[in-house]
């Protein structure tokens, strides 16, 4: 017989978890519960969500760019710490590729803001919002130690795509027998193993224990317009009496 919830046991409910006190955090926990839409990113429905005018977000943090970038800070360190743990717990970064195209698609509107609000940069980073060592910038870093900088990017350009081709039932174009996420799954895989075997051929970096593949030793080339010098000529053998 299953044991009894704590409700059950004790005759009252289980205490809510507290909400966040930072907005940026409050906003991010909606978008992942799906309490909050994309629709719902406007100056006007985020100040009366977190109870707030408009004047008061724009006094804090310049712009709605700047509360939904701090929303997406909160959102990348969610989603590093999940595939961080898949990562400790497999050692396998199929499975962390995996995990981020499930998160993508069980979480469709935070994801949106994650990857593909249009944010304007210049007045960001004017603002110094871009500075310091954001959860998405380490994200990518960890990528690249991993792979490499080209094949980080790569491998992040191809999730980021797959995600948006399964959410939209595009993915299993051709293989109409499978779902769009086992698809995007399956992809995700492959491409970790493309790159990591192009990744063990590349050079290794400065201060690797690996040896160089040994370079063969040039063939000497005489510089143009100088002549060959000829052979001593071979004596004649002596013929047999």
């Amino acid at each position: 017989m299953p044991s009894r919830s704590l409700e059950h046991r004790s005759g009252r409910p289980e205490a809510a978890p507290a909400e966040p006190t930072d907005p940026a955090e409050r906003i991010f926990r909606a978008l992942l519960s799906g309490r909050l839409s994309a629709s719902s990113l406007t100056a006007r429905d985020l100040g009366a969500f977190l109870g707030k005018t408009t004047g008061a977000i724009y006094h804090r943090w310049g712009s709605l760019d700047g509360l939904l970038f701090a929303v997406t800070q909160a959102g990348f360190a969610h989603l590093g710490e999940t595939i961080a743990a898949v990562h400790d717990k497999t050692g396998d970064l199929s499975a962390v590729a995996v995990a981020f195209v499930d998160f993508g698609l069980a979480h469709p509107e935070l994801y949106a803001l994650l990857f593909e609000r249009h944010f304007d940069w210049t007045d960001l980073r004017a603002r110094g919002a871009l500075g310091g060592e954001t959860p998405g910038l380490g994200l990518w870093r960890a990528l690249a130690a991993r792979l490499g900088a080209e094949e980080a990017r790569i491998l992040y350009a191809g999730l980021v795509g797959l995600v948006s081709l399964a959410a939209s039932g595009r993915a299993n174009v051709g293989l109409t027998t499978k779902s769009d996420r086992d698809v995007a799954r399956a992809s995700a895989r492959r491409l970790v193993s493309l790159l990591l075997s192009v990744s063990r051929t590349k050079e290794p970096p400065d201060g690797d224990d690996r040896k160089p593949a040994r370079a063969r030793k040039p063939r000497a080339v005489e510089p143009p317009g100088e002549e060959r010098h000829e052979r001593a000529p071979r004596r004649p053998r002596r013929r047999a009496q």
